[in-house]
């Protein structure tokens, strides 16, 4: 998998983009990190991410969700959702980590910690009416209860659901950390292990596969936030965010559809400063990439394309050249869906971490002719 291709131009696509502020935080509960944008079962969308406090980790922080009924033109207040935990103790601080849209299912996969992220756990709620209500919270399966974010779904042309997962091994004591935004304690999770829950029946039950490390090392901290396509032929492709472990977004394949993966990822030549990337698969070998573009900075925030099963890039378009707060501030973290026709990818992103803004990229005309 190379990033070397020759670029497309890419102006004319720019003309029909949309992008709506949602979310302007004002101290002292100013966060806005992990947007999530989704379709709900009923045609609204919906906007999850974390909030509460000013930054994160801290016990204050909880998941807030507002919708839209006009396609991201205008949104709802912002509202935090009552899942069930006590919010206090070892369930003090809640994180969205996947929106699960799945028929008329929507799956929130929901880590709750101590405001340090020590005694840290994962939780799948579920709701019958697109979020408007929820059931109770059932633990993650296995091991994956504790220390692990389950990540951006997909479905593959079999009917499987696959869910990337990052699992920790182990977690360190409590300490002073300054995270960019202010100080704070922080219980840093360390050997990552990576893979995916599979369900060959709707999502009723799971299987784990895959053990997916990015360094030898035991002591090794860093927020993998993986990501997964399936590409033509039925492998499924995984990037790796990789802190301080070169500048770029690893990469591992698993050539049964996710039944085995390798032992290690390896280096992909993608830039990345150590932020989280999303993968959307638009039909075929066709696959579009959201990320920071380069190795040092979150920004700008960029959409690549590739037309050859992640191959080689030749479509790059800056979205957001840098953020409001100007060019020391970040570009955080899209996540969102491809509509029906594949005309348009719409993605939340966070600004600096105190602005939620929706973004609306009109995808190319090769993406609307791809066959599914």
């Amino acid at each position: 998998m190379t990033a070397h291709a020759q670029t497309i131009s890419t102006d004319a696509d720019a003309k029909l983009d949309r992008r709506i502020l949602v979310f302007d935080g004002k101290s002292p509960d100013k966060l806005a990190c992990d947007t999530t944008l989704r379709q709900m079962p009923d045609g609204s969308w919906v906007m999850v991410m974390l909030g509460g406090g000013d930054f994160e980790p801290l016990p204050a922080n909880q998941i807030f969700l507002t919708r839209s009924h006009d396609e991201g033109k205008t949104w709802g207040p912002l509202q935090p959702l009552d899942l069930g935990f006590s919010r206090q103790g070892n369930s003090s601080a809640l994180c969205p980590s996947e929106l699960m849209i799945h028929g008329s299912t929507c799956t929130l996969f929901v880590s709750t910690h101590d405001g340090t992220v020590a005694a840290w756990k994962q939780w799948l709620v579920v709701s019958e009416d697109s979020g408007r209500t929820w059931g109770k919270p059932v633990p993650a399966p296995g091991r994956l209860h504790e220390r692990t974010f389950i990540r951006n779904h997909i479905v593959t042309r079999d009917g499987r659901i696959l869910l990337p997962f990052q699992h920790y091994l182990r977690m360190l004591p409590p300490k002073p950390v300054f995270n960019g935004f202010g100080q704070v304690q922080v219980s840093a999770p360390i050997d990552p292990r990576n893979g995916i829950l599979m369900s060959e029946d709707g999502g009723k039950s799971w299987t784990e596969h895959g053990n997916i490390r990015i360094t030898d090392r035991d002591d090794y901290h860093g927020w993998a936030e993986n990501n997964i396509v399936e590409l033509a032929d039925g492998r499924i492709a995984m990037i790796i965010r990789a802190d301080g472990l070169g500048g770029v977004l690893y990469y591992a394949e698993s050539s049964d559809g996710g039944r085995t993966w390798p032992e290690f990822a390896r280096k992909s030549d993608i830039p990345n400063p150590g932020s989280k990337a999303t993968l959307y698969g638009l039909g075929g070998d066709t696959v579009a990439l959201l990320h920071n573009p380069n190795p040092k900075h979150r920004s700008p925030l960029a959409l690549w394309i590739s037309y050859d099963g992640m191959k080689s890039w030749p479509y790059r378009r800056v979205l957001v050249h840098e953020s409001s707060d100007g060019p020391q501030g970040w570009l955080n973290y899209p996540d969102g869906f491809v509509s029906a026709d594949r005309r348009y990818l719409h993605f939340a992103y966070d600004d600096s971490r105190h602005r939620a803004v929706y973004y609306g990229v009109q995808l190319p005309t090769a993406c609307h002719q791809v066959n599914h």
